[in-house]
């Protein structure tokens, strides 16, 4: 079984096309060398363009494989120096040849001894082995959580979506690790990505995700396991506030998502922009909400509380959607500087950018949960943006607070540190990625999506049997 989101290079501007994959120790070299501006972001590495042998692309057969020529090659050593590149040829000087030129890649031996030697891989691998103590930063690849205490200290288990992409989730992990509430996570797929395990649905008979596990009980629905976890941990960065008056401004407020959420809907799943106005109104009242208290968070506070954790995974979703399909700037134009405000003060949590998705993914995995989005004309420009079909070319611009992905500079790691990031993802994860990339020369390509329609991510294909 394959998995399409085996890499995740967190907000990575590093987008090779399909073609490059049949050259993966050459794609790991110029992440180690070529600028790219490949900042960290959770892209699938192989999610777009067309297949070079399959039967959509008949006109190409193994002999005639060509991929782009990059000047990859000359430049690692001096690269890995700390010299600079000259490695990327301007877009009309680039040339192809024949996929033998393969034979002269690195091994992959080669090139996971040359990333692993880097401060930026040091690093990541340092945090790894805190990780597998149950310490460490927060990371997609948890599997169990202490905060300084020990196994026995732990009542929870979380059952959250193993792409890390699911909404509902998300806002149980981000409080989770707010609340450095010990626990251990078990990763089930979303329905869109692959079948649940029977194990599992004999536990939860409906499937739902995320689900908790409190003390052997079982527990559904995300709004409902948060205010349990608040319950039970009440002294532990309490969520909720404890008098009258302030559980009354968290209810409306709550009530205020509801409305944003179908205004969302209505606007981004239907045809043309009659939603639109609801969609903006509804948005200056969330905009008025965080006005009303002092510093970015909705209760107010030293930090986010269970109702910035019910806005934030849905929010996270709209801005890249109603850019992607109806073609509105959420960030960046001055009519909503508190939801801006808001959104800086959560990535600038460390928490937080561990369950952020990039744009890209967002586009790609709300049609199978929600529904295909309705575009309109004024967001092809967009689309083309976000999707790779424009701009996807090295060199890559950088990434800055002015981007249309915006990235702060406090989580922002430098150019070369994010190439790193980059090369190790690709480098560690080569065996999935292989086979993943390799699915098109098997069998069963194809069939997860065509026998399940748009409710099947694109970005998944566990059925294939790769040659």
């Amino acid at each position: 079984m394959l998995d399409a989101n085996l890499v995740r290079v967190r907000h990575s501007k590093l987008r090779p096309c399909s073609k490059a994959l049949l050259f993966l120790p050459v794609l790991s070299f110029s992440c180690l060398s070529a600028p790219s501006s490949a900042f960290v972001t959770s892209v699938p590495l192989f999610a777009r363009g067309k297949p070079v042998l399959s039967a959509r692309n008949p006109g190409v057969t193994r002999a005639q494989t060509w991929i782009p020529r990059m000047n990859l090659f000359k430049d690692i050593s001096g690269a890995l120096r700390g010299g600079a590149s000259s490695s990327t040829m301007p877009a009309a000087d680039v040339e192809l040849f024949p996929s033998s030129f393969h034979d002269a890649a690195p091994s992959w031996a080669t090139l996971e001894e040359q990333v692993k030697s880097t401060p930026t891989a040091k690093k990541m691998l340092e945090e790894l082995a805190a990780r597998e103590k149950g310490e460490g930063p927060a990371h997609t690849k948890n599997s169990v959580r202490l905060f300084g205490k020990s196994e026995k200290d732990i009542r929870i288990v979380l059952y959250r979506d193993a792409a890390a992409w699911c909404p509902y989730c998300q806002k149980v992990w981000l409080m989770l690790e707010e609340k450095q509430v010990p626990y251990k996570i078990e990763r089930i797929n979303m329905r869109s990505y692959g079948d649940k395990p029977d194990w599992f649905m004999k536990k939860v008979p409906r499937g739902l995700l995320p689900v908790v596990e409190i003390d052997g009980k079982i527990v559904t629905e995300s709004v409902v396991i948060m205010q349990m976890i608040d319950g039970l941990y009440p002294e532990q960065n309490p969520m909720l506030p404890r008098d009258k008056e302030g559980l009354q401004r968290a209810n409306r407020v709550m009530q205020l998502e509801r409305d944003l959420f179908g205004a969302w809907c209505s606007y981004t799943f239907q045809p043309g922009t009659s939603g639109k106005r609801g969609f903006e109104a509804t948005l200056d009242e969330v905009d008025s909400a965080l006005a009303a208290t002092d510093g970015p968070w909705f209760l107010g506070g030293a930090g986010p509380s269970l109702v910035d954790m019910q806005y934030i995974s849905h929010v996270e979703r709209m801005v890249p959607s109603v850019l992607y399909w109806k073609g509105l700037q959420m960030r960046g134009t001055g009519r909503w500087p508190n939801v801006d405000r808001w959104l800086a003060a959560f990535e600038e949590r460390k928490n937080y950018l561990a369950t952020k998705s990039d744009y890209y993914t967002h586009v790609m995995d709300i049609p199978p949960q929600y529904g295909p989005g309705q575009s309109v004309p004024d967001s092809e420009p967009f689309q083309k943006k976000i999707d790779g079909r424009e701009g996807w070319t090295l060199p890559l611009p950088p990434l800055t607070e002015e981007s249309l992905e915006p990235v702060l500079p406090s989580w922002n790691p430098g150019e070369e540190a994010a190439r790193h990031e980059a090369a190790l993802s690709i480098v560690s994860n080569r065996d999935a990625v292989v086979r993943f990339a390799s699915r098109a020369a098997g069998d069963d390509v194809g069939r997860w999506q065509r026998e399940g329609g748009f409710g099947r991510s694109v970005l998944a294909d566990p059925y294939a049997k790769p040659e």
